[in-house]
């Protein structure tokens, strides 16, 4: 059990996700961990999600929830952080839910050296995953940390993670509300590189659901993904940190991204539909990809797919689709 215990906020965006929620909250009230206020975030939903939000609320006191009208995920998430108390913030997604020792274990890494973020590499997505053999525990510097959030090693997303609410604060750390996707990664990217240290574990305390109809993952939307270029832009532009492997797994995200975007426009579209889209991102998977294949610390299995898209285009998409259906069939 964790000394002090200090107030955790627990921040939660929802927008009509009624078949999950209940699921979310359960996993939430039910932690090992009690000393806790949950801001639940209305965003506009127009389904039945606020009702039994509010029915929750009714019988937990710690339970606040708020409406706004429909602003995205990264106004809602800020909408919790402006209305917080506690000494430390995490973020569930309403369609995820967590361990039942998921704030108690974050609690645990923030105190072994009083780190301003502590975060899980790991998550349950597949139905048929175990919990991690060999947990390991590292404390990293800003700047490892920061490459690692880049890194193809770890899953994109707010949660998942603990931040120490008054160094948020200080620092003017916020969730960018003129990006509706890629807000995530823009804010832990951004927090880490102000971070004291960064405690990290491997181990499993969150279920990320990849299977929900209207999630960004989930479905093909052309935005999305310039979204996310502005994203990384707006990354560039405002790092701290300028070293290079930093630089290489800021490179290599843009890459992995713009060829996510390249076998989505041919399995869900063509590329004659989005013909200067298309063709810009072959020329910059070529130009960016070619040096980061002789980059040391870019991941084989990166490297193999750098190469077989500019290779084998067709095949390589045929092995997406594939791939994508498999994750919607076993995701939790």
């Amino acid at each position: 059990m964790v000394k002090n215990q200090p107030l955790v906020s627990v921040i939660v965006p929802m927008y009509n996700v009624e078949k999950y929620l209940c699921a979310c909250i359960e996993s939430i009230i039910h932690q090992t961990y009690k000393k806790l206020e949950i801001i639940i975030v209305n965003d506009g939903s127009t389904d039945h999600c606020a009702d039994i939000a509010e029915k929750y609320a009714k019988k937990d006191s710690r339970i606040h929830l708020v409406c706004q009208t429909n602003k995205g995920v990264a106004s809602a998430r800020n909408t919790g952080l402006d209305l917080s108390t506690g000494d430390f913030i995490l973020f569930v997604d309403s369609d995820d839910w967590i361990t039942n020792d998921h704030v108690e274990y974050l609690l645990m890494l923030q105190h072994m050296e009083d780190a301003d973020m502590c975060m899980t590499t790991e998550f349950y997505t597949q139905t048929f995953e175990r919990q991690t053999r060999n947990e390991k525990i590292v404390t990293m510097s800003s700047e490892e940390a920061a490459a690692l959030l880049l890194s193809p090693k770890v899953i994109v997303g707010s949660y998942n993670k603990l931040y120490r609410r008054e160094w948020l604060i200080k620092n003017k750390i916020r969730q960018d509300e003129s990006l509706f996707s890629g807000e995530g990664l823009q804010f832990i990217v951004t927090a880490a590189q102000y971070a004291n240290y960064v405690t990290v574990s491997n181990k499993r305390i969150y279920y990320y659901r990849r299977n929900v109809p209207q999630s960004a993952t989930t479905k093909f939307n052309i935005n999305m993904f310039l979204n996310n270029e502005k994203c990384l832009d707006l990354l560039e532009e405002k790092k701290i940190i300028t070293n290079k492997h930093f630089d290489n797994m800021l490179s290599l995200f843009r890459v992995h991204l713009m060829i996510s975007g390249l076998l989505a426009i041919q399995i869900y579209a063509s590329p004659e539909e989005y013909p200067e889209i298309y063709s810009r991102w072959k020329r910059q998977i070529f130009a960016v990809g070619k040096k980061l294949l002789t980059a040391c610390d870019v991941p084989l299995r990166s490297k193999i797919r750098i190469l077989g898209v500019i290779i084998f285009p067709q095949l390589w998409a045929r092995l997406a689709k594939a791939k994508r259906k498999s994750i919607f069939t076993k995701s939790v």
